[in-house]
């Protein structure tokens, strides 16, 4: 009787926890609204459209941004109402491989892929509609941290 308790104890504890992985903006934020989010941190040097992501048919907005140190991020973003966010974050996954050095988490909801190969970073997420890309030839986990805390205020989970 004792470990039920426990165990429904520890449920609702957990329960009440929420632990952030991903954010997007909300389905009503546009695209280049959304690449452009950080554009007051880091200083945006361009932006354009892509149909096609490594070899991968995809159709989105790119925003090339530069911190204070000089270090290059380049931001794709993508926004698919059929559904297919996740399909092409999976292709993307697919391309650079699970098992590589780095994070994967797939779920039903979201899923975040990060890792290093060919001499760059590459960290990718997907939530509802949303699927998010960013390159560097170093680390850009400070900048992907930038971008989610500016999506999460956006999306009112940060006040």
């Amino acid at each position: 009787m004792k470990k039920i308790f426990l165990v429904f104890f520890i449920l609702s504890v957990l329960n009440g926890c929420t632990i952030r992985i991903v954010e997007v903006p909300p389905r009503a934020y546009s695209l280049e609204s959304a690449v452009k989010i950080v554009q007051g941190k880091y200083v945006l040097v361009h932006t354009d459209i892509f149909d096609n992501y490594e070899g991968i048919d995809a159709r989105g907005t790119v925003a090339i941004y530069r911190d204070n140190k000089g270090q290059m991020f380049l931001f794709y973003g993508l926004k698919r109402f059929d559904g297919s966010s996740k399909n092409l974050w999976k292709s993307i996954v697919k391309k650079y491989g699970v098992w590589n050095f780095g994070i994967y988490i797939d779920l039903p909801s979201f899923g975040y892929y990060s890792t290093k190969k060919g001499g760059k970073t590459i960290t990718a997420w997907w939530k509802d509609v949303w699927l998010f890309v960013v390159e560097s030839s170093e680390n850009s986990k400070g900048f992907v941290r930038d971008v989610m805390n500016a999506f999460a205020e956006v999306g009112g989970v940060l006040r």
